[in-house]
């Protein structure tokens, strides 16, 4: 899902003779608006994700100018033996490539700064959650519950941190795999304790570990509040003596 309608550089455009740099900058800047829209709204994922696989695409394509440069190239002539390389003629247009080169150079710091304005409220929105654990923490935390209150309402999310990683994700959260299980309404008759019971009534674990969430300020559920518990979680995991062993 492309989260804001900009389709950035294609790699098909190597191939085109011309951009049209003034639709690309109308693009980008409408791009950014929506992205500060966002941070406006305190809404981080998944723009923030996407926002950084485009950067990182974009300084791969910087990084393999030689390479792109060369598949752009002109009559073969010969052979290097000592670099065990084809000998190509220089090629007469290399407009295509120099076009190219200009967007990535226009584009790219702007999307460097929108990138760290980003983890700048994410670190700032991250300080204003406080995470308790609720009852005895076991050994093992590497699976349990996290209880994310919004208002008078609390949130169950089955959570598991896999021994065995995949390849590594954009951000931290996403190693910490949530399924949602159930909604409670806090009150003087159920508490963070009597939702545990209830998770441990229902549940396979004997003392799961939970954790709930809060914050003093409003975040949103999914864009938010959620991934930024998760990162707290894996931050939580990774140090722990279990995990460490």
């Amino acid at each position: 899902m492309e989260p804001l309608s900009w389709s950035g550089i294609g790699t098909d455009r190597i191939l085109r003779v011309a951009l049209d740099e003034e639709l690309e900058e109308y693009h980008l800047l409408a791009y950014l608006q929506r992205m500060d829209a966002s941070y406006r709204e305190h809404k981080l994922y998944p723009m923030l994700d996407d926002l950084g696989r485009r950067i990182g695409q974009l300084r791969e394509l910087q990084g393999r100018a030689d390479e792109l440069k060369a598949h752009l190239s002109g009559e073969l002539v010969g052979m290097d033996l000592a670099r065990m390389e084809l000998v190509r003629r220089s090629p007469a247009d290399t407009a295509a490539w120099d076009q190219v080169e200009r967007s990535i150079e226009r584009v790219l710091p702007p999307l460097v700064t929108a990138h760290g304005r980003g983890q700048e409220l994410r670190g700032e929105l991250e300080g204003r959650i406080r995470m308790a654990p609720v009852g005895v923490v076991p050994l093992d935390v590497r699976e349990g519950w996290l209880l994310i209150r919004q208002q008078n309402e609390a949130l169950a999310y089955a959570y598991v941190l896999p021994i065995v990683q995949e390849v590594p994700p954009p951000d931290r959260y996403r190693y910490v795999r949530t399924r949602y299980f159930a909604t409670w309404t806090l009150g003087l008759s159920t508490t963070y304790e009597d939702i545990k019971a209830e998770l441990v009534r229902r549940g396979p674990l004997p003392n799961p570990a939970t954790f709930a969430f809060e914050s003093d300020v409003t975040l949103p559920r999914i864009e938010t509040f959620l991934p930024l518990a998760k990162r707290i979680t894996y931050e939580l995991v990774a140090a722990s003596p279990e995990r460490a062993a």
